[in-house]
């Protein structure tokens, strides 16, 4: 499944579940999951996996505590999916 296919049926599940996450915050998620080295992604933990992709969205987005909190749950929630993305991309 693509990158980008992935990124639209997230945009669409989160628009139902009427969350508080900015879809430009989800699109800076996904872009820092493209964005750092698969290798060294697959072997962050699932807390320093979250924490760098943290640090990486809030490099390009203004957050409030809310928003990082629901972000984290949210990235929290997709690690399988950003590691199954990431085994797919070596």
């Amino acid at each position: 499944m693509s990158l980008l296919l992935v990124k639209k049926l997230e945009d669409r599940i989160l628009t139902m579940k009427n969350t508080n996450i900015k879809s430009n915050i989800i699109r800076a998620v996904w872009s820092s999951v493209e964005a750092i080295n698969k290798n060294a992604l697959l072997q962050l933990n699932d807390t320093d996996l979250t924490h760098q992709i943290m640090k990486r969205v809030e490099c390009v987005s203004t957050l409030t505590s809310e928003d990082r909190q629901s972000l984290s749950n949210y990235i929290r929630s997709k690690v399988l999916l950003i590691r199954d993305i990431a085994d797919s991309q070596i």
